[in-house]
């Protein structure tokens, strides 16, 4: 009995501890998280803000969102050069797919700076090339896992 005991005990720590490591992708899209918190500080990021908040979104991009990343997040002003259909669409929750690809083109693998967005060869988590082209990137918001820099245009269209 003693032995059954501590084997439940030290499955349920795994198991605990195996929880805590894969939900941290897809809490980083939940009210109140770091991610949030500080996109939220900044106005002009507030319609992205909003779309990342988008229910089932954290199904599809969470993963992209578990290691440290750098999110380059579309102000108002690029999200509204879409138009307003565009944005609709991107609403409309059959379209949620669409909504997780066009995020997966600003989030590029690893927590960088400035600097080292403009070294060729970085891929997106959509798995497209990184093309800032005359893109201008905003001040750095940064995270304990993340870096965020706001863009003025949108990225991988």
């Amino acid at each position: 009995m003693k032995k059954l005991s501590i084997y439940v005990l030290l499955v349920s720590l795994l198991l605990s501890v195996a929880s805590i490591r894969c939900s941290t992708g897809t809490s980083l899209l939940k009210a109140g998280s770091p991610l949030l918190s500080a996109l939220s500080g900044v106005p002009n990021l507030s319609t992205f803000t909003n779309l990342l908040q988008t229910p089932g979104l954290d199904k599809l991009i969470g993963g992209a969102m578990k290691k440290p990343f750098t999110l380059l997040a579309p102000t108002n002003d690029a999200l509204s050069n879409l138009g307003s259909s565009a944005m609709s669409n991107l609403t409309n929750p059959s379209n949620i797919s669409q909504l997780a690809n066009l995020i997966k083109d600003h989030i590029i693998p690893g927590k960088l700076d400035a600097a080292s967005l403009m070294q060729t060869g970085l891929k997106a988590a959509s798995g497209k090339a990184l093309d800032l082209g005359s893109a201008k990137l905003g001040d750095l918001i940064g995270g304990e896992k993340f870096n965020i820099f706001p863009v003025d245009k949108l990225l991988g269209q």
